[in-house]
């Protein structure tokens, strides 16, 4: 038989296939749906538990019934042997049994040599039953169980039944038997399995349609979720889902949904703004690394075009190329250091004295601006373990800055002190600098230390800088295990930069085995 979904025209297997597993699905989510399943299964477990207590209230009915019919002949077997055998003998019993057994019962005297005497017990104005199918022919006493009731069907109509006992008579030696027939006690079983398979049945279709509204009742803050989750799938990732259920499980759901979404939301963001952020580093670097091109490439025009004829110029305008070439050097290297420190890349490890490395730059701070007052207060033998030449980026940048960014004549403060860090048994080296310049807002305060940031955006790079030293500042801090902060009072007010970068306990300062040197050769980075 051909596949009813397949078509008449040939086609490749990708396309056939694709849309027929798409049909698939669709017509095995619509088969296998929760609310479905959880119908079903209600369904079969009532069913199966009306079915059991309607089996066994039929069962202890029954065996209650036969128990009672069982009692009735045992009650009247001694009463139907005295009147069977006055009736055999030629008296007139006035069918005084009558009252004691059902009408249409059968009495019946068997005695050793097979012959028997039957008799039916019928009441007047009833119809007389067939004879119960004891034995054909002659019947032997020993042929009928004695004392034991049991069932045989009548001689001639296989749908009536008789519950029989034969018992044994002292007097004559003779075996009685009594047969009632079962017509009421089944006549009963009947009509109780037909009520209880009408009631039981009446009681499913409601308790299904009970269950049906129960359940999706229960699920309805499951469809709503679902539609909240499309909204989100869409675009909408604002939106957020509510249970709008007391069940814990919902509410379970519901929050761990809200807090999925609230991660990936955060990830997005953080995605969004890393990529805001690379563009715009890419066009800040590409700006600062255009404006020294512009200015080589412009000088070399010059001299290759003949304009500058004479020695002097010709010698600025190599001056020219050379400063601009060296700026440019200057910038490159301080964009592989951030990319180098960016992507985790490990730094030098050897034992660094720090107060050394504060004193020398303050000298040269002095010898290059000796009109400004500045103030030193250093804390000698403070050893850390990292980058020297990195370190004394650190100091340098920090003091280039002081000198950028406030008139020769302001005052300035280099502090280094050791402290208390966290762990107790761990100490930091606390580098502060500060100046009494013009100070900073608030605003720009909160980005002073991202990359190409310029507190003053009309001065340009060749006076200010590439807006890369306090990006440097912090990224080398950070990857020395420090951190670096900047606090301004207001503008007017000066400005205060500390850094903090971990040192070796004084206890081991003088070892050597606590050192570790590792040097290699930086890998190259590619922007």
């Amino acid at each position: 038989m051909s596949d009813p979904l397949s078509t008449d025209h040939p086609s490749s297997p990708n396309d056939s296939a694709t849309p027929k597993r798409a049909v698939e699905r669709q017509i095995g989510r619509a088969r296998t749906t929760l609310k479905a399943k959880l119908l079903v299964t209600v369904a079969l477990l009532v069913t199966i538990g009306l079915g059991v207590a309607d089996i066994a209230t039929y069962t202890s009915l029954r065996s209650f019934l036969f128990g009672k019919l069982d009692q009735q002949l045992t009650s009247s077997i001694g009463p139907t042997a005295q009147v069977l055998f006055s009736a055999y003998n030629g008296v007139d019993t006035g069918r005084g049994l009558s009252a004691l057994v059902p009408a249409g019962s059968w009495g019946e005297l068997i005695n050793t040599s097979g012959a028997r005497f039957s008799v039916e017990f019928v009441q007047p104005g009833q119809h007389q039953n067939p004879p119960p199918k004891l034995s054909s022919g002659k019947v032997s006493s020993i042929s009928v169980p004695i004392n034991t009731p049991f069932t045989v069907e009548s001689t001639t109509n296989t749908q009536i039944k008789y519950r029989v006992l034969a018992a044994k008579v002292a007097q004559g030696n003779l075996t009685v038997i009594l047969a009632i027939p079962q017509s009421d006690l089944e006549a009963t079983l009947a009509r109780l399995a037909i009520v209880t398979a009408l009631i039981s049945f009446g009681l499913l279709i409601v308790l299904l349609a009970l269950g049906f509204y129960l359940i999706g009742l229960g699920l309805a803050p499951l469809d709503r979720m679902t539609e909240s989750a499309e909204l989100i799938s869409q675009g909408d990732f604002t939106k957020r889902i509510s249970a709008e259920s007391r069940d814990v499980e919902v509410e379970r759901l519901a929050n761990a949904l809200n807090t999925m979404l609230e991660t990936i939301g955060a990830a997005i963001e953080q995605r969004e703004a890393s990529e805001a952020r690379l563009k715009r580093f890419v066009a800040d670097a590409s700006h600062e690394l255009r404006t020294p091109l512009t200015s080589i490439r412009g000088y070399a025009e010059l001299i290759e075009s003949g304009i500058v004829v004479r020695e002097s110029e010709i010698q600025g305008a190599a001056e020219r190329i050379t400063a601009e070439s060296i700026r440019m050097a200057g910038l490159v290297e301080d964009l592989l250091l951030l990319a180098r420190l960016d992507q985790a890349r490990p730094l030098a490890k050897e034992r660094v004295d720090l107060s050394r490395i504060v004193a020398e730059s303050v000298r040269d701070a002095r010898v290059v601006e000796p009109e400004r007052h500045l103030e030193d207060m250093i804390e000698g033998d403070i050893v850390a373990l990292g980058d020297a030449a990195r370190l004394s980026q650190v100091v340098g940048n920090l003091l280039s800055n002081l000198r950028s960014h406030t008139p020769p004549n302001t005052w300035g403060r280099v502090t280094l002190t050791r402290l208390q860090g966290e762990p107790p048994n761990h100490e930091v080296a606390l580098l502060k600098i500060e100046d009494h310049g013009p100070g900073l807002s608030e605003a720009q305060v909160r980005h002073v230390f991202e990359r190409f940031y310029r507190a003053d955006p009309s001065r340009n790079s060749s006076q200010g800088g590439a807006g890369l030293g306090l990006s440097l500042v912090a990224s080398i801090a950070e990857a020395h295990g420090g951190s670096a902060t900047l606090t301004s009072a207001g503008p007017g007010r000066g400005v205060t930069v500390e850094v903090r970068i971990p040192t070796l306990p004084a206890s081991i300062e003088g070892s050597e085995s606590q050192v570790h040197n590792q040097t290699s050769e930086e890998p190259e980075v590619t922007l």
